[in-house]
């Protein structure tokens, strides 16, 4: 579309006749891709991966105020339980359509919260006006991502603004711009989308409501107890409870004396939400790049939970980190859940197997063959190896098919098919 019909037109276009969601449009249209830069499909993991732990680290040291080297540490950490359980790797590092979707719009999500935090800190007043306008575009960024994490930040600012005035006996000014902010964006610039309109028809359950909520909330708790009880969750987050009581001191900051069953109640509510959105708009059930995205909101809640748990209930929680048997069979429990992670299985062995790199060389020689070839019509080879953490799908027999179509309108082809 950009190479086609230029960067702005294409995002018209697509805003018009497809998805509302302007930044993710944005992304798509600004694609190296369209300028035939194949290497930045190789370089965009990395650029994920970086953006991810960024926003973590940044997050985590405005809740844990630790030096320099324990946040690299946590962020590390939180990075691994991440990846060993994200429901796909391929969807959160590989497939262009969702990295440029979900996991990004999660890493404005992670700014936000630190960009909030330091918003109401003593040392940042001066620099009000800016953080606030930060804050504001971080909003936007959000709400013109996708719908799922859309509704959730409408959520999740009503339920900050809600505490702060059932608990805190304040109207909070600033909150309530921002909840403005996110409404305006997500009505005039999303839902009243021209494209929006299109991509909806039809794909909702008939308006079911009821039918969607009930489905959220069985996979809140399905994926809920996966999350707790088959990932290294429960040791990790016991070590961490040890360690935080032994290595940070005590802080009277008000961000850990929230009402706890108000967190909890409000973490449910965004999680039945997130999935509300989805099964509303999406019959066939969650799809993992989805599933991905709720997953990091379910983490961070979490931790959240702990570290309030920790501040309030000092003695209750109170761990022996210093005695080494402790520290070895909650590290060992840690290590033997993360063996057990799919994800991490299937990483080694499409590296170690080769399958990896024998995919990276089919791909590169069909690259070629379709470049130097001078015809309209190209029949390629068929793939020999198709590692799960690369491989989404291949193009078909059948020339008519949608990826054969895509395949050779960007190559400027007529028809380009696998061989039978």
């Amino acid at each position: 579309m950009t190479r086609d019909y230029g960067f702005w037109e294409g995002q018209r276009l697509y805003y018009e006749g497809w998805s509302g969601r302007y930044i993710s449009n944005m992304l798509f249209h600004a694609t190296p891709l369209a300028f035939g830069h194949f290497g930045f499909v190789k370089i965009m993991p990395v650029l994920m991966i970086g953006l991810l732990f960024h926003s973590f680290y940044l997050m985590i040291g405005e809740f844990i105020p630790t030096n320099r080297g324990n946040k690299l540490v946590l962020t590390a950490a939180f990075m691994s339980l991440y990846i060993a359980e994200t429901a796909s790797i391929i969807d959160n590092f590989f497939w262009y359509t969702s990295v440029f979707i979900f996991p990004i719009s999660v890493s404005y999500w992670m700014y936000l919260v630190a960009v909030l935090i330091r918003y109401y800190a003593p040392q940042y007043r001066s620099l009000h006006n800016g953080i606030a306008l930060l804050c504001a575009t971080l909003v936007f960024f959000i709400v013109g991502s996708n719908e799922v994490v859309m509704l959730m930040i409408l959520a999740f600012l009503g339920l900050v603004w809600l505490y702060l005035l059932l608990f805190e006996k304040r109207f909070d000014k600033f909150i309530t711009m921002l909840g403005i902010v996110a409404v305006l964006c997500a009505y005039f610039l999303v839902i009243k989308a021209p494209g929006n309109q299109v991509r909806m028809q039809g794909g909702a359950l008939s308006g079911n409501i009821v039918l969607a909520l009930t489905k959220a909330i069985k996979s809140t708790l399905k994926d809920g107890f996966h999350w707790v009880v088959y990932s290294p969750l429960i040791p990790m987050t016991i070590l961490l409870s040890a360690w935080y009581q032994k290595f940070v001191p005590s802080t009277k900051s008000g961000l850990f004396k929230t009402n706890l069953l108000y967190v909890m109640a409000s973490l449910g509510i965004l999680l039945v939400l997130m999935f509300f959105a989805i099964h509303y708009g999406n019959p066939d059930g969650v799809p993992d790049r989805v599933k991905n995205a709720i997953y990091i909101f379910f983490l961070v809640g979490w931790f959240y939970l702990i570290l309030c748990g920790l501040n309030q209930y000092p003695q209750l929680l109170s761990l022996p980190l210093h005695k080494i048997l402790f520290v070895l069979v909650f590290t060992a429990a840690s290590i033997f859940s993360w063996s057990r992670s799919t994800n991490l299985r299937i990483m080694y062995a499409d590296i170690l197997s080769g399958n990896a790199k024998g995919y990276d060389e089919e791909m590169t020689l069909r690259y070629k063959q379709i470049q130097e070839s001078k015809s309209d019509t190209i029949y390629v080879a068929p793939l020999k190896h198709t590692p799960k953490t690369l491989y989404f799908d291949e193009i078909k027999s059948n020339q008519d098919h949608l990826w054969n179509k895509c395949y050779a309108t960007y190559f400027k082809k007529k028809v380009i098919v696998l061989k039978d």
